[in-house]
């Protein structure tokens, strides 16, 4: 997990390896729900990011990028 500070706004993001531990699936598994867009990601260089607000309204059943 990172944080980033933007401006006055702080941002919590994950990697794909912590979203492996934190739902206990496989980095294959884990890869096919951010490539169908199920958990909103961005991919910086060779590493994916998601942001902790994206991962929780997933969790909830509310994402759909």
């Amino acid at each position: 997990m990172r944080t980033i500070w933007l401006g006055s706004k702080i941002f919590q993001q994950y990697s794909l390896k912590d979203i492996q531990e934190k739902l206990q699936v496989s980095k294959v598994t884990a890869l096919k729900l951010v490539n169908s867009g199920n958990i909103k990601a961005q991919k910086i260089g060779r590493q994916w990011w998601i942001n902790e607000e994206d991962f929780i309204a997933f969790l909830q059943g509310e994402s759909k990028c």
